[in-house]
């Protein structure tokens, strides 16, 4: 019996040990540090080689059976079927090179994804891998932080919406709203974790020292993108406290009012004076109504797209076509891959949501749901919503599978257990 409780214990650890690694190989992308220096490709597939491969061990161990069919089952195979359709089917000849590449990349990161949401499934270790991204995050976090610790004196809050005055930094990340997307995906991991009961550091300073800084990073971002997705986040999360609280219906509505206003003056403030065409002027998104979209209307294209390509490619004019930037998921979705693969990305978004409100009230439920919410919305602004390139997707997307597997509809099998350290 020893031995067996052993082994298990080993193969949690080296699943959560891999993960660490792979977060970190991430991180050499995001940031300007290469804090795994090895071929990003080499370790995606054999990060993917091993977590299949204790998943498997596992299930054989369990003498369980294979392929049971949930609303994660049902997304995956979206995601598949969009990436194969689009990425070797309806291919436009002059793109090739790029859709191969595009494909090459969305393939490692769905091998990632799938490998860590089976592994945190058969394992029952949610609550690990969600502590060890934790632990990654502060560890990155404080280290760019110190690096560039000269950042900091081009802090100003007050000038954050403000386009004409707010002064952005990186703090060693690629780019300001990697870095906003980056600690707003920090602070809710410590969320899920805190009601989880999971506290990082067991309840020590040092984890609120970590989120302070991660806050103060973020608004040296200046990331209007992040902050206003993480007040929507913090609104959606509210409201539905609210909804289930036992407070009297007058007091709730009053409630709700306030914050209603309180939001209403924060952006009000942040954008005083700025209209929201010159939002879209300034931000350089005006384009997609401009360009993009009559590029795509005017293709002859518009069942399948104009082919499969990066951002980067259509916004450096590298294609036949003229459509500049596509900082926006939903847009960058139909020019890519036309009416077929809008349809597919309706079906997945309408999957995600019916899957979270199936899921049984528990501890993660409401700010899962809000999460969703803000992924949407920050899908607005930039091409994210299920697309490999951007860490956080390294931690939402898991989080998402693996709340879609039905993981939480039993908490007290699952339970939370307090780490002490």
């Amino acid at each position: 019996m020893n031995n067996i409780l052993n082994k298990r214990f080993d193969s949690k650890s080296m699943a959560l040990l891999l993960f660490a690694f792979l977060l970190l190989s991430r991180a050499s992308i995001t940031t300007t540090v290469n804090y795994v220096p090895l071929n990003t490709t080499v370790v995606q597939l054999a990060y993917s080689g091993c977590m299949f491969a204790l998943y498997f061990l596992e299930k054989i161990k369990q003498n369980e059976v294979f392929g049971k069919f949930h609303m994660s089952t049902f997304l995956s195979i979206l995601l598949v079927v969009y990436i194969v359709l689009f990425g070797k089917i309806f291919i436009n000849p002059p793109l090739a090179q790029y859709t191969n590449g595009i494909f090459m990349r969305q393939t490692l990161f769905l091998l990632v994804v799938f490998s860590t949401v089976a592994v945190t499934y058969v394992y029952r270790i949610f609550d690990g891998i969600l502590l060890t991204a934790y632990y990654v995050f502060t560890f990155i976090l404080l280290f760019q932080f110190i690096t560039n610790i000269s950042d900091i004196t081009s802090l100003n809050i007050l000038t954050v919406f403000n386009d004409s005055e707010r002064a952005r930094v990186t703090y060693g990340f690629s780019h300001y709203n990697a870095l906003g997307a980056f600690c707003i995906c920090y602070v809710i991991i410590w969320m899920i974790l805190q009601q989880r009961h999971v506290f990082p550091f067991g309840k020590h300073w040092t984890s609120g020292v970590a989120l302070l800084i991660s806050v103060i990073m973020l608004f040296g971002s200046a990331s209007r993108n992040a902050i206003s997705g993480f007040v929507i986040l913090l609104l959606c999360y509210t409201f539905m406290v609210l909804h289930n609280s036992k407070i009297g219906q007058r007091i709730r509505f009053f409630v709700e009012c306030m914050i209603v206003v309180a939001i209403v003056l924060f952006f009000s403030y942040g954008l005083t004076g700025l209209s929201f065409v010159d939002l879209l002027n300034q931000s350089n998104r005006e384009t997609l109504f401009d360009v993009a979209l009559p590029t795509f209307m005017n293709s002859g294209r518009m069942l399948i797209g104009l082919g499969l390509a990066s951002n980067e490619i259509y916004g450096l004019n590298q294609t036949p076509y003229k459509t500049y930037w596509l900082d926006n998921s939903y847009i960058y979705v139909l020019v890519t891959s036309g009416y077929i693969g809008s349809a597919i990305y309706v079906a997945m978004i309408i999957g995600l949501f019916v899957g979270l409100a199936r899921m049984k009230e528990g501890s993660v439920k409401k700010i899962l749901i809000s999460l969703a919410i803000m992924y949407m919305y920050s899908a607005l602004f930039e091409t994210t919503l299920f697309w490999a390139g951007v860490m956080q997707n390294y931690v939402y997307m898991i989080l998402f599978l693996v709340a879609l597997t039905g993981y939480f509809s039993n908490e007290t099998a699952n339970a939370p257990v307090e780490i002490k350290q």
